[in-house]
């Protein structure tokens, strides 16, 4: 009983805190969508650690200094194991002190393991789908799509316990196709979401690459594929295999000797600008600050 109540009750004040508005700082007009990109959370089930007062200072500082943000993307690794009061603890601080009401999730490798020494991906799958629930993403699969501001996200995900090789499944590769090559016909900037780079995808790496490539041909605005996994920032974070293809690889927001590192993503009618941020600092990290024209 006292264990449930230790879940519950953080998550009442968590989803009680939504609904205060929070007015959202003005911007350049010209800028038609506006996105907090982070990855490898790692949210830790322990509510008191020094890593989750780390996690409540980013996002107090996203809430201050990102309120002009339409929607806030975590690329995978949002807990450490998949476990229930991760999920409960990253939430809380979310609604709390980072209150970007727009959010799109994406499960990672150790969100996957639900329990890291006793692996239950059917756990692990449920947890993940509830936290989509609760952030406004109806979902009953690992991936998905969403719109913000008419921006096409396509979210995919891992589909087992992914320990050494990811699996993503021969239907969601198709599916993630079929949405990648509708989606490069509105003219648009568009991100797919998957938490591990190409070189780290194992035998899903081909096939993607493949799939991002072909779309590429007839796009004629950039395709944004967003990663984590690496944790670090440096020569792997971003790269520019086609013209109308970027890589950008996502240090840990707080597993960095830094913290608080990721990137600011904002389209207008013919740029998409990704600002290397240390959020912490509200400072951007001018040596990863990418403009690319279409």
């Amino acid at each position: 009983m006292i264990a449930r109540l230790f879940v519950t009750i953080p998550l009442i004040f968590s989803l009680l805190a939504q609904s205060f508005a929070v007015l959202p700082a003005r911007r350049d007009e010209s800028v038609l969508m506006k996105a907090v990109l982070i990855s490898d959370i790692h949210s830790d089930a322990d509510f008191t650690r020094d890593r989750t007062n780390l996690m409540r200072q980013l996002f107090a500082a996203l809430g201050r200094t990102q309120s002009d943000a339409d929607t806030v993307v975590m690329s995978g690794d949002l807990t450490n194991s998949g476990d229930l009061r991760e999920y409960i603890n990253l939430l809380n601080c979310l609604n709390v002190y980072c209150r970007i009401s727009d959010r799109v999730p994406e499960m990672g490798n150790h969100d996957s393991w639900h329990h890291s020494d006793d692996p239950d991906y059917a756990g692990a799958l449920k947890y993940f789908l509830q936290f989509c629930r609760l952030n406004g993403v109806a979902t009953d699969k690992v991936y998905y799509t969403k719109r913000v501001k008419d921006i096409p996200f396509i979210v995919l995900g891992v589909e087992d316990c992914d320990f050494d090789n990811p699996y993503h499944s021969a239907g969601q590769m198709d599916w993630f196709e079929d949405r990648l090559d509708e989606a490069v016909k509105g003219g648009t900037p568009v991100f797919v979401i998957c938490h591990k780079p190409l070189e780290d995808m194992g035998g899903s790496a081909a096939r993607m690459e493949e799939i991002l490539l072909s779309a590429c041909e007839n796009a004629s605005a950039p395709v944004i594929y967003v990663s984590g996994h690496c944790h670090e920032i440096g020569g792997n974070t971003f790269a520019q295999p086609a013209e109308k293809l970027i890589y950008l690889n996502l240090p840990s927001v707080l597993y960095t000797d830094d913290g608080g590192l990721g990137f600011t993503a904002e389209i207008t009618a013919d740029t998409v600008t990704l600002t290397g941020m240390n959020f912490l600092e509200d400072r951007a990290l001018d040596e990863y600050t990418y403009v690319i024209s279409y």
